[in-house]
């Protein structure tokens, strides 16, 4: 076997993978982004088909322009009229994918690229989500404010507090999904919010995630577009919510059980025996 059919031959035998990136106002790191990950691209694609797919957000700086400049041959641009959120970013790059794997990652590469190696990697057997995970053990964290660490690592501790598997990291976007997951989990929250949603819901439906040790860094470019007040209120209700959700589980299903099945069945067996009697 030559060379040629050997790399079609690997090609074939892994799943296909869509790498979503959404960007709102990150004019500034296009170009960086492009330099980060179009060797990460030709890698991949020396073992899958891969498609790349960048979402400008409703951008009102030159996103969009910058996009079609570096991109312009290697990816499906997307736009949004005005600024819907993160969640929403994902869910029409999503609607333009067509891989088996959904990947999503940050536009300002805090998590560099090439870590999607790395994810790719973990996703097989009954792995459904392979996140990154700066907070893990072997993760790393390099010049990262510390007013988004103590906000990131908290909302983090209390997710883990509340949910079914047990993460060191729940707020990182830079994932990697089987495209079912994100076909069966109703993403309802905007903006940051929804991808957290992501992997909460999932785990309550019983898809498996892992975590990937990555390095979280500084981003170099640009301004971080997260509102910290509006963040944390909407964490908090989300989590408020969950610890509700599971603390009415017994009880549903006590009366699942009682209310809905016993109670007619000794209904019946009591006029059966009516019956009999006449």
């Amino acid at each position: 076997m030559n060379l040629q059919s050997l790399e079609l031959k690997n090609t074939k035998e892994k799943l296909s993978v869509s790498i979503i990136v959404p960007c709102f106002n990150e004019s500034e790191s296009i170009q960086f982004l492009k330099e980060k990950l179009l060797p990460v691209l030709a890698k991949l694609r020396l073992e899958r088909s891969v498609e790349l797919i960048c979402v400008d957000d409703g951008s009102s700086d030159d996103t969009f322009l910058k996009l079609e400049q570096y991109f312009g041959q290697q990816a499906q641009i997307i736009r949004h009229p005005k600024n819907k959120g993160l969640s929403a970013a994902t869910k029409t790059g999503l609607i333009h994918s067509t891989a088996d794997l959904i990947c999503t990652i940050d536009s300002d590469c805090t998590y560099d690229p090439e870590d999607l190696l790395g994810l790719l990697n973990l996703m097989h057997g009954d792995i459904d989500i392979v996140t990154a995970s700066p907070y893990h053990p072997k993760g790393r964290v390099k010049n990262v404010p510390e007013w988004r660490l103590f906000l990131s690592k908290g909302l983090s501790q209390l997710y883990r507090l509340v949910l079914p598997q047990k993460l060191y990291t729940y707020t990182s976007m830079f994932r990697a999904y089987r495209r079912e997951v994100l076909e069966t989990v109703p993403i309802t929250h905007p903006g940051f919010l929804g991808l957290v949603e992501i992997v909460a819901e999932a785990m309550l439906r019983g898809y498996k995630v892992v975590e990937y040790p990555a390095q979280l860094s500084r981003r170099q470019f640009g301004q971080s577009k997260l509102r910290v007040t509006r963040v944390i209120l909407s964490h908090l209700k989300y989590i408020v919510q969950l610890i509700v959700r599971q603390a009415l589980k017994p009880q549903k299903a006590w009366m699942l059980r009682y209310g809905y099945v016993a109670i007619p069945t000794f209904i019946r067996y009591r006029n059966k025996e009516r019956i009999n009697r006449r």
